[in-house]
């Protein structure tokens, strides 16, 4: 069914502050850019106009002139080294750029701490720095696509559908990826296997252990997930221990499946020979370590050129759908091999 848009609140006006303050439009100017012919008592009178009605001044001086804003806002809730790791982010903003330039575009990016994400789209939205948002990394108790439908931003998700969310959602068909990835390793003779994941507040890493447990169980075998121990002295060591019976590892991030690859060895377990591991991402990265990664290469410029796409419709006012995506396709290398006996 096609999502049904609410009517877009519309974003409060200089016009509207100077109404509810009592003053000229020219006073409101004044007040915020602290010219001295506005007295103290009312330029805080403007001010609190300006927040009851969550109003800043507009940054962007193309909208001055009237012209249409042209801007995706993205906004990275990370700590700036886990953000320069993560390979899938450099494929992110590679596939956005193109369709951004083709529809006359431009990306406003940050990366911020948790506790500061939510005043940045308060303040991108009212200072008119951006025309919708494309939220990733979504979390089960996610609070921004309430917050963006309170402000009538338009916005795009990136992963599954959280409950509550009324924007559209791209999406990734990943069930047939699971079933290729058991289905591989139960060729190869691994009955005992385990998922390792880093970001379990994430809504689709809780819905793909929930996937994976009832796929494995179909297959025959004897499935457990494992949590990425970050805050531990070797997490390496400790996932290799906790790991049990388990004799192939699926892990989520590809940066942790190469690290467990490289490292596994100094603790004395081989790869393959002793544990297979499969990265849930695929890039460079997987091609970089040695055995290298059996991976699940994901359409993440496809997804990102759709999102544009979607985002540009909902701007102009059009209802959307959300969009499946064809999922992960398996790429074997030499990370995976028979169970051992």
């Amino acid at each position: 069914m096609p999502s049904q848009p609410t009517a877009p609140r519309k974003r409060p006006t200089i016009a509207d502050v100077a109404r509810l303050a009592g003053v000229s439009p020219s006073a409101v100017s004044h007040a915020f850019n602290a010219r001295p012919n506005v007295s103290a008592e009312t330029a805080v009178r403007i001010r609190a106009a300006a927040d009851e009605l969550n109003w800043r001044p507009n940054v962007a001086s193309r909208r001055v002139s009237g012209a249409a804003g042209r801007s995706l806002g993205l906004v990275i809730s990370q700590d700036g080294t886990s953000f320069r790791r993560d390979p899938f982010f450099v494929r992110l903003l590679a596939g956005l750029t193109a369709p951004l330039a083709e529809i006359g575009w431009s990306l406003s990016l940050t990366v911020v701490d948790p506790p500061d994400e939510t005043e940045i789209y308060r303040q991108w939205w009212n200072e008119q720095r951006v025309d919708g948002f494309l939220l990733v990394d979504l979390r089960t108790d996610d609070a921004r696509p309430p917050l963006l439908q309170s402000l009538g931003a338009p916005a795009v998700l990136l992963g599954s559908p959280i409950p509550g969310a009324t924007a559209p959602a791209v999406t990734l068909a990943d069930e047939a990826a699971l079933v290729d990835v058991l289905g591989h390793l139960a060729a190869l003779g691994h009955r005992d296997v385990a998922r390792v994941d880093s970001a379990a507040r994430l809504a689709h890493v809780r819905e793909r252990s929930q996937r994976f447990v009832a796929a494995a169980a179909r297959h025959a075998m004897t499935a457990s997930v494992l949590r990425w121990p970050a805050d531990a002295e070797d997490p390496v060591q400790q996932v290799l221990r906790e790991r049990g019976r388990a004799t192939a590892l699926i892990v989520d991030s590809e940066s942790i499946a190469a690290s467990i690859v490289s490292h596994a060895p100094e603790v004395g377990v081989q790869v393959p020979e002793d544990v297979s591991v499969i990265a849930w991402e695929d890039s460079w990265v997987s091609q970089l370590v040695r055995p290298r990664l059996t991976a699940l290469e994901a359409p993440v410029e496809a997804s990102a050129r759709i999102a544009v796409d979607l985002l540009a419709r909902l701007a102009r006012g059009e209802s959307v759908d959300s969009v499946m995506v064809p999922g992960r396709s398996l790429v074997v290398r030499e990370s995976t091999g028979p169970a051992p006996s």
